[in-house]
């Protein structure tokens, strides 16, 4: 049965009696649609993932566009970025009420279906897109969810206390499992999907079916250059109260600088994924305007009066845009639909508290990033004594134990987890390492053989692996790992630099394994060593892989300054927190010299090499900076040192060759050029550098 609502607004609409509504004065209204997902005009039309994001058909979308054109002022994100200049906030000069358009996510068919209507009709609009999803081309959470529930064939899911009779409650199941991973924190929720694989017995969904379903990068361009402003939905589209403000400012930051990258134009707006009040944080608008957005949007919250907008609040109604009629009434008379007493009731109802496993291990946390790691350990293990399935806890038990040495009883617990959870990567990775730690090398080898036959993508699995397949002397395998983690990430230059250095050491002196292994140590280091390991694990609790994303992205890519201000205040915090962490002062040096702060740039430079004395990276942008000031005595120093390690970046021995001449020492800076043309022959710079001093010489 219809509800009240929509009944009045089909007889309204149909009795031409909403008409009647456009006299009202809606000056002072802002009202922004939240739309996600268009589906084809197919009476048949089914999906195999969630059927929740879908808002309406292409027919209907079209009467709504139409609709809105004749009745309403269509806001871009430009003219509603206009309205709020240096702090004034004023409205158009209109009596019709003011709508923005906006699409949630990034889905296909935004382009195929939704976009050529607002083209073809010249109405602008705002796509918020989830950077991971358009980048690694895979589904989110809530869509995997369900593909997975309705697949499955049992006829009960039974997990933790509840269960599911398939045959009447599948949809309630589906239901239960997304608001799982709403209100529960991150780190309790980051296995779920794959769990709920193995309960289902179904198998995730292949890479061609969800890349069928995904925006890429090119229509995104193209859309973008057609009134479609592109914003910021996150990166990973996690639920933001479900993590914490350093892990928050992370997600916005990240996919801001990745969206920018790839269409070439600034990011303003960001919408918040699951935006409602009780999905995100009191802190989440200050984070929005911190990293440099001027605009963040939240969901189904209502109407926004332009004398009270925060511009990092901005009210949208993603429900009752189903048909022309409820929608028209939404824009009209908008105080029929209220929805501030229902989201109320909803946020009392749905509250959880912390168990007291929760609070064991969140201690525990805490005492890892103080370094206690007694306390941390005594603390997991009382998670663990309450909750043994707490897999989480767990595995945070056995790194702890490890890295106070207890090598044994952490190969106990990872072991555990194993047993129960045969295809989870990461455990067989950390069993690797740890029997890396114990000197057990063919087994530690098996572990992380396992990590990478179940997740292909595993980089760090894939890295490690070759440099245990080193030290086993099997080189040949070795450079398969380095070949595989360079295609899992082509654009990354220093491991295409590598891979090609490699083989060429290979054509001249055959699978030497002292010839290679450097090869490996100057992208990674010595982090097969579990100590190295156990560290980053701890700085990681506090910082997520993405800084990881952020810090590629930053270091090969030009962005405004107040891009660069938000990412230097966001590694500003982590040092405070991590100040022996090498790899914050090396970003924090390279946001100051893109900010033409020379001086700061050097001391963290410095500061980076004083936690890490091989810090290759470190050292080298050291090395540039010193030598683009002339100090060619200091950057000489840090060249000496780095040679040693026999770089294969044709553009460092090119540059010492150009100190060397400078300092009037042409032998040596004969020497490094001819290093430079064997990398590159090619390489005009090197060339110059080699003429000039074999000049010098016999001059």
């Amino acid at each position: 049965m219809r509800g009240k609502k929509e009944l009045l607004a089909d007889i309204l609409f149909n009795s031409n009696v909403v008409s009647l509504f456009k006299r009202l004065p809606m000056r002072n209204k802002l009202i922004v649609l939240n739309y996600h997902r268009i589906q084809p005009d197919d009476s048949g039309f089914r999906t195999c993932f969630d059927d929740g994001v879908y808002n309406l058909n292409a027919t209907e979308f079209e009467r709504q566009i139409r609709w809105l054109k004749r009745n309403t002022l269509i806001l871009s994100e430009s003219r509603l970025l206009n309205h709020f200049k240096d702090g004034n906030r004023s409205f158009p000069d209109t009596s019709r009420p003011c709508v923005v358009i906006t699409f949630d996510d990034g889905y296909k068919d935004n382009y195929a279906l939704a976009y050529p209507i607002l083209k073809a009709h010249e109405v602008p609009a705002i796509l918020f897109v989830a950077s991971q999803m358009i980048d690694e081309r895979r589904l989110a959470w809530w869509d995997t969810i369900a593909y997975l529930i309705k697949k499955c064939t049992k006829p009960v899911i039974r997990y933790d206390d509840r269960a599911f009779i398939l045959e009447t409650q599948r949809s309630q199941a589906i239901t239960h499992f997304q608001e799982i991973m709403k209100q529960t924190a991150f780190e309790q929720t980051k296995y779920l999907v794959s769990e709920l694989s193995e309960h289902c017995q179904v198998d995730l969904p292949d890479a061609e079916l969800q890349d069928q379903e995904i925006l890429t990068w090119n229509e995104i361009r193209e859309m973008a250059n057609n009134q479609i402003a592109i914003g910021s939905h996150t990166h990973t589209h996690r639920v933001l109260s479900t993590i914490d403000a350093g892990a928050q400012k992370e997600e916005m930051i990240l996919s801001k600088l990745i969206i920018e990258q790839n269409v070439g134009q600034p990011v303003f707006s960001i919408s918040y994924p699951v935006g409602e009040q009780r999905f995100i944080t009191r802190e989440t608008a200050k984070i929005a305007a911190e990293c440099g957005y001027f605009l963040g949007f939240t969901t189904n919250t209502g109407i926004n009066d332009w004398k009270l907008i925060q511009p990092h609040a901005v009210k949208r109604i993603a429900r009752l845009l189903e048909k022309v009629s409820t929608m028209s009434l939404l824009t009209m008379l908008p105080e029929i639909f209220t929805w501030d007493s229902a989201a109320s009731i909803q946020k009392n109802f749905m509250e959880t508290h912390p168990t007291y496993a929760d609070a064991y291990y969140r201690l525990g946390i805490i005492h890892l990033g103080q370094g206690k790691i007694d306390l941390a350990i005594h603390n997991f293990q009382k998670a663990v004594s309450l909750n043994p399935n707490y897999i989480e806890a767990r595995i945070k038990l056995g790194i702890s134990q490890a890295f106070a040495g207890n090598y044994d009883d952490a190969e106990k617990n990872l072991l555990m987890i194993l047993e129960k959870k045969p295809s989870f990567a990461d455990i067989n990775y950390y069993l690797g390492l740890v029997l890396a730690a114990k000197k057990k090398i063919l087994p530690a080898i098996q572990y992380l053989e396992k990590a990478v036959s179940i997740n292909p993508a595993y980089k760090e699995a894939i890295l490690r692996l070759g440099v245990l397949y080193f030290k086993q002397d099997q080189c040949d395998l070795a450079m398969d790992m380095l070949s595989h983690a360079s295609q899992l990430n082509p654009l990354d230059p220093d491991l295409l630099s590598l891979v090609q250095a490699g083989q060429k050491i290979i054509a001249s002196h055959g699978y030497s394994s002292t010839s290679l292994l450097p090869l490996f140590s100057t992208y990674i280091g010595e982090t097969d060593r579990l100590e190295t390991l156990a560290q980053q694990f701890i700085i990681q609790i506090n910082i997520s892989p993405n800084l990881n994303d952020i810090m590629a992205i930053v270091e090969k890519d030009i962005f405004p300054d107040d891009n660069l201000q938000a990412l230097l205040q966001l590694f500003l915090e982590y040092k405070a927190v991590f100040p022996e962490y090498a790899d914050i002062h090396n970003m924090l040096g390279i946001l100051h010299k893109k900010l033409a702060r020379p001086a700061d740039a050097e001391i963290c430079f410095t500061d980076a090499i004083q936690s890490n004395p091989k810090y290759v990276k470190a050292r080298l942008n050291l090395f540039n900076l010193l030598r683009e000031q002339e100090r060619y005595g200091n950057a000489l120093e840090h060249g000496n040192f780095l040679d040693r390690f026999n770089l294969p970046y044709p553009d460092f021995y090119s540059g010492l060759a150009e100190c060397c001449i400078e300092l009037g020492d042409f032998t040596s800076a004969e020497k490094f050029a001819q290093k430079s043309v064997q990398l590159n022959p090619a390489y005009h710079r090197a060339q110059q550098a080699l003429e000039h001093a074999r000049r010098q010489i016999c001059g």
